[in-house]
């Protein structure tokens, strides 16, 4: 609620801004909850329709009709914002990403206090194109659920330190973490071993740590592996197309065992493409952020862009908690239409309300002064009283 407070006292202030003198726009929590709860059921018919205009004039779409009218929701995706601008020049200076930093570090603050994560999470890279700029987020996930534990965007350089950043709150249990290419490194492995967590990560085939016969493995036999250690580090490379090797770093496997299929692929290869788990495929299935030919949900603006990917991330959180309290199960799409009827619920009984009675009327009487019609008359005059 805070978070959505904070949203919400901005974009008033936005509004007022712009209107100047006129400072009666105002907007309540409860229909910026409606709001969201449009974005999400815009979110689950994707690019199915045209343009904005389309949810409104579609007869079967109750839903929008019935949520708010079309100029309000344009009237509050222009006003949208997350910090204002009293306090916006001196923050971005240092970090551009301070225009949406309190409302995010707000949301990562509650992913990782709502769950507790199995023995294995996976640290991941997320871009994706806003307003002509590309945003670059990394983020670990739990395995098993496939909860988004921790996001961060990228305003770290070293991809170590940021890895280290991300799993910071579960370390020290024992668990496994599986990295991708943007971060796996020996340092990080000795680090996170210091730390008793093991990892398991994909290494770029021109990586500085790779030796040199490693690098360069043209005469290698199609499906081969060589497998190199390194103290407690064990490195697998295996060649997996005619021109394509894949290093596997682990600290897990002191020993790696082979597969006897065809393929003969070595079980640390094996458990890395297991325990990778593509958050982002998941989270552009049902985005908010709709693409419908020059429309891109309705704003051309990063920040509102980056809301967007909270929304996204929240929902999968949000349908992992519910399954995992409730021991229900429901399909992620039936969830998310139910989760916006619920975050409406409050605007549409607010609207169902009667109105307020009027106040009673105080009735005056006044004399005035009629001059009569009669063409024939001198300039008659005569009183009539009136309500």
């Amino acid at each position: 609620m805070e978070m959505l407070q904070r949203i919400r006292d901005c974009t008033v202030a936005e509004a007022h801004r712009v209107q100047g003198k006129n400072k009666t726009w105002d907007l309540s929590v409860e229909e910026l909850q409606a709001f969201i709860a449009f974005l999400y059921v815009r979110g689950l018919y994707g690019n199915r329709l045209a343009s904005l205009d389309v949810f409104w004039s579609c007869s079967k779409l109750d839903f929008f009709r019935d949520t708010m009218p079309m100029d309000r929701f344009t009237e509050i995706m222009r006003y949208l914002r997350f910090d204002t601008r009293e306090i916006r020049r001196p923050m971005t200076n240092s970090n551009k990403f301070a225009v949406v930093s309190e409302v995010w570090n707000a949301f990562v603050q509650n992913c990782v206090a709502c769950y507790k994560p199995g023995l294995n999470i996976s640290v991941e890279e997320q871009w994706f194109l806003t307003s002509g700029e590309v945003i670059k987020f990394s983020l670990t996930a739990d395995v098993d659920s496939k909860y988004v534990l921790n996001v961060i965007p990228h305003v770290i350089q070293k991809p170590e330190h940021l890895a280290l950043k991300l799993v910071e709150p579960y370390l020290g249990a024992g668990r496994n973490v599986t990295t991708d290419k943007f971060c796996s490194s020996l340092p990080l492995a000795n680090k996170l071993l210091a730390n008793k967590t093991n990892m398991v990560g994909a290494v770029s085939h021109c990586g500085r740590e790779l030796p040199p016969v490693m690098c360069n493995q043209a005469q290698t036999k199609l499906y081969s592996t060589t497998v190199l250690k390194h103290d407690k580090a064990t490195l697998t490379v295996y060649r997996s197309e005619p021109r394509k090797n894949v290093c596997i770093l682990s600290t897990i496997h002191p020993t790696v065992a082979i597969g006897n299929d065809r393929r003969r692929e070595p079980e640390t290869v094996t458990f890395y493409n297991c325990n990778m788990v593509d958050v982002n495929k998941m989270a552009r299935q049902y985005t908010v952020e709709v693409v419908t030919g020059l429309e891109k949900g309705g704003s051309h603006r990063w920040p509102v862009g980056v809301f967007y990917n909270l929304l996204d991330l929240a929902a999968i959180n949000a349908h992992v908690l519910f399954t995992q309290c409730t021991g229900k199960t429901m399909p992620r799409s039936d969830f998310i239409m139910d989760l916006a009827l619920e975050l409406r619920k409050n605007h549409m009984r607010t609207k169902a309300a009667p109105p307020p009675p009027l106040a009673p009327i105080q009735h005056t009487v006044c004399e005035m002064k009629t001059q009569s019609q009669v063409r024939r008359s001198t300039r008659n005059k005569a009183r009539e009283s009136c309500a």
